[in-house]
C-alpha cells in the first residue's frame, strides 16, 4: 500500500507531520468521519481535507481561515489534514509547504461564546489579545 505524508492539525494541538495509507479508510479515520476537501490557497497546490459532518458530530472549532486581507471567512471544526495534489488525487505535502501551513496553523485555537453571544478565540501561546469571530 502507498503511503503518503500529510499536515495534521487537531483541536487544541500543534501540526505535525504523519504518514498514512493513501486510502479512503485511512483518511476517515484521521478526520473521524466522511472527508471533504477545500482549497483555500490558490498559490499552493495543496488541498484542506476534513471531516464533511463535523458540526453535526459535535466536534470542536479547531482553526479559523482568513483571506488575504486577514479577514476570517471560516472555522474548521475537528483535526483536518493538509496534502499535495497530483493531476487526480491526493499526494504528499512537499516538505516546503508543510512548514509553511505548521507556521501558519502554529498556535491552538480555543473558541468561546459571550454571554452576549460573540465567538472570541484565544490563539494559545500567542501573545495577541482574543480575536472576535462572530
Amino acid at each position: 500500500m502507498e503511503r503518503i505524508k500529510v499536515l495534521l492539525v487537531e483541536p487544541m494541538e500543534k501540526p505535525r507531520v504523519v504518514e498514512i495509507d493513501h486510502d479512503l479508510t485511512s483518511m476517515q479515520e484521521l478526520v473521524g468521519g466522511d472527508i471533504a476537501c477545500t482549497y483555500p490557497w490558490e498559490e499552493d497546490l495543496v488541498g484542506l481535507v476534513h471531516c464533511d459532518d463535523a458540526l453535526a458530530l459535535g466536534y470542536p472549532l479547531n482553526r479559523m481561515l482568513k483571506d488575504e486581507d486577514g479577514n476570517i471567512y471560516d472555522v474548521v471544526p475537528g483535526a483536518f489534514f493538509l496534502c499535495g495534489l497530483t493531476e487526480d488525487s491526493f499526494g504528499s505535502i512537499p516538505d516546503a509547504l508543510a512548514e509553511k501551513y505548521s507556521e501558519l496553523f502554529r498556535f491552538p485555537e480555543m473558541y468561546m461564546r459571550t454571554m452576549d453571544n460573540r465567538v472570541l478565540c484565544f490563539r494559545m501561546g500567542s501573545d495577541e489579545p482574543p480575536i472576535q469571530v462572530v
